[in-house]
């Protein structure tokens, strides 16, 4: 580890169980594992970023949006002057750009400013809505130029970022950190519910927000199709998020009570991943996909949608596991039922292993050294 670097801060509003706000979070675990100072500067204090870690700094703006947290972020880089500060997500990346400006001189000579992006923006512009996600197109060029490097967590983000730029934004893709250092201890954890106990059950899962983007109702309605083949068939939805009335009226409608539960949050997902039999991902887009690295890491064969982007660089294709189009029932049900049937592809697990928290953190590092 280059000796210059010592302290980096990770500006994000919250921590949660986000793919993205957990990826972030094992990133900084990581980078404290190598020895550096890392701090989280958010918005607002939530349970999971009151939870004690070693190594790990909480700085709160205790601001109430974006747009009220750019003031407070000057503040705090003026007095600390971290000689990195790693900001993530669209609007986030923005205010740490104006931020930084705001801070003066001697914080833009001593601050190097690296922006991620975890989604294809092009697609969280067309479906997310709202006036702050069309400005994006105009604000992303000029604000993201600004910074010292841009990093995409796959190589369909990248492309995303350079097309919407013109080429004048050309980041770095380092793959997410999915997988946790004490990986096999969380797998071998409890996972409280009764279809996981032993074989007497065929459980499909899935692990998402409760949202639009993850289009569960698809997933759904492609199940019951299974369920109506295979009596054992059971699936398990994990997460929590602005759908969860309408999915549980949904289990209702499609008659799936008792094979069908939506579980909420659970703060160990990777010990029900290694429990399921197959996985299933019906999402519009991602900008990784990190669940399916978890899965494929704990056993389960998996099946996603061919979606932009993430699944069909993670999956090779479909040579690791089934991908269907968007939105198609038919065939997300067929890929279900085979995938219950045959198992996971061998290679897969292996295949998982290169997303470690380990080999992100080295990546991180070293791109932070060479901007030093």
């Amino acid at each position: 580890m280059s000796a210059a670097l010592r302290r980096v801060h990770i500006y994000t509003p919250r921590l949660g169980v986000g793919g993205g706000e957990l990826s972030l979070l094992r990133l900084g675990e990581g980078l404290a594992r190598l020895g550096l100072e890392v701090v989280f500067v958010l918005h607002e204090l939530t349970p999971m970023a009151e939870e004690p870690r070693p190594g790990i700094g909480i700085a709160c703006l205790r601001t109430a949006g974006t747009l009220a947290s750019m003031r407070a972020l000057a503040a705090h880089l003026r007095q600390h002057r971290p000689q990195v500060l790693l900001s993530a997500f669209p609007h986030s990346n923005v205010a740490a750009v104006v931020a930084r400006a705001m801070a003066g001189k001697a914080v833009r000579q001593a601050t190097r400013l690296v922006l991620s992006e975890h989604a294809p923006l092009s697609h969280q512009v067309r479906h997310m809505g709202g006036w702050r996600y069309r400005a994006m197109p105009w604000l992303m060029p000029l604000a993201y130029t600004r910074a010292d490097a841009v990093v995409a967590v796959s190589q369909g983000v990248a492309a995303d970022l350079s097309h919407m730029s013109g080429a004048r934004v050309q980041p770095q893709v380092i793959y997410n950190p999915v997988l946790p250092a004490d990986l096999a201890q969380r797998q071998a954890a409890a996972a409280p519910h009764p279809w996981l106990a032993g074989a007497q059950f065929e459980v499909v899962m899935s692990v998402s927000r409760l949202a639009p983007e993850k289009d569960i109702p698809t997933l759904m309605r492609a199940f019951a199709q299974v369920a109506a083949q295979r009596p054992k068939a059971r699936l398990l939805l994990l997460g929590e998020g602005p759908q969860r009335a309408s999915l549980q009226a949904l289990v209702a409608e499609l008659g799936l009570q008792g094979r069908c539960e939506l579980v909420g949050a659970v703060s160990n997902p990777f010990a029900w991943l290694a429990r399921a039999n197959v996985f299933a991902l019906a999402s519009r887009f991602e900008g990784f996909g990190n669940v399916l690295v978890e899965a494929m890491a704990c056993g389960a064969a998996v099946v996603s949608t061919d979606c932009p982007v993430g699944p069909a660089e993670i999956l090779q294709s479909g040579k690791l596991g089934a991908l269907v189009a968007v939105g198609d029932v038919p065939a997300m049900a067929q890929a279900m039922a085979q995938a219950l049937q045959q198992g996971p592809v061998p290679q897969a697990r292996g295949h998982s292993e290169q997303f470690t928290e380990a080999r992100c953190a080295q990546a991180y590092e070293a791109l932070f050294s060479t901007l030093l």
